[in-house]
């Protein structure tokens, strides 16, 4: 099964280096990156790239991963998907974000020096970045723009999904509470489960009671896709 991860805000494909390793041999994991993706107007401009980007290798056994912003991008393709007669995925694995209904946790106008205080004592800015300031500035940017798309999201149009959707999230996280990721359960008409690891937004930034929470989830997924 391959498995399609999308990062946070203002993250990137390789914060999903290693888990290969972790996941393999029965798990694929295919990190997905969009560059430039301030040329996106909307959230679904970006989407349909995505889509579009990823069509060809979601014809097999697939599930998406994404964490914060990367969740709802995941549930929103998972959604154009069903909207379209395609495949779905064997699951939608939410990471530290809310229900598309609710309010998004970040919003994008804040300050710099309000976002970068943010990002950092989130963990979205690791220390060695701070200390750089173009490499800090350029991550407030990126991040910054991913939010803006977020905001774009129109929350009052949920998709209900077939597939079942696996809610994971810190127990310290700062923005989202349990209660939050529970309320993804209306969002399918399958199973719906939440998980809660000790961490705080970042606590997939200690991979193993992630790795060791995520593969049973994985390995209990149906057999044959479900089309929308």
């Amino acid at each position: 099964m391959r498995l399609f991860c999308f990062h946070h805000a203002g993250g990137a494909g390789a914060m999903f280096d290693g888990w290969n390793k972790a996941l393999g041999p029965a798990v694929d994991v295919v990190a997905v990156e969009v560059h430039n993706r301030e040329r996106f107007a909307t959230l679904n401009q970006l989407v349909d790239h995505i889509e579009q980007q990823l069509r060809p290798a979601l014809d097999g056994p697939h599930a998406f991963f994404g964490h914060s912003f990367g969740a709802l991008v995941a549930y929103r393709l998972a959604g154009m998907r069903t909207g379209a007669g395609a495949p779905a995925p064997r699951a939608l694995v939410v990471s530290s974000f809310p229900a598309p209904h609710l309010p998004a946790p970040i919003p994008h106008h804040l300050d710099d020096h309000q976002m970068t205080a943010l990002l950092s004592d989130l963990g979205g800015i690791p220390p060695e970045v701070a200390e750089w300031p173009a490499l800090r500035d350029g991550a407030v940017r990126a991040a910054r723009n991913d939010l803006r798309l977020c905001s774009t999201d129109d929350g009052t149009r949920p998709v209900v999904l077939t597939c079942p959707i696996h809610a994971f999230g810190g127990s310290d996280d700062p923005l989202i509470t349990e209660s939050d990721l529970h309320e993804w359960s209306s969002h399918t008409t399958g199973t719906c489960s939440v998980h809660m690891l000790r961490g705080g937004h970042f606590y997939l930034d200690d991979g193993p009671p992630l790795f060791t929470a995520l593969l049973p989830v994985l390995a209990r997924l149906p057999a044959v896709s479900q089309t929308c």
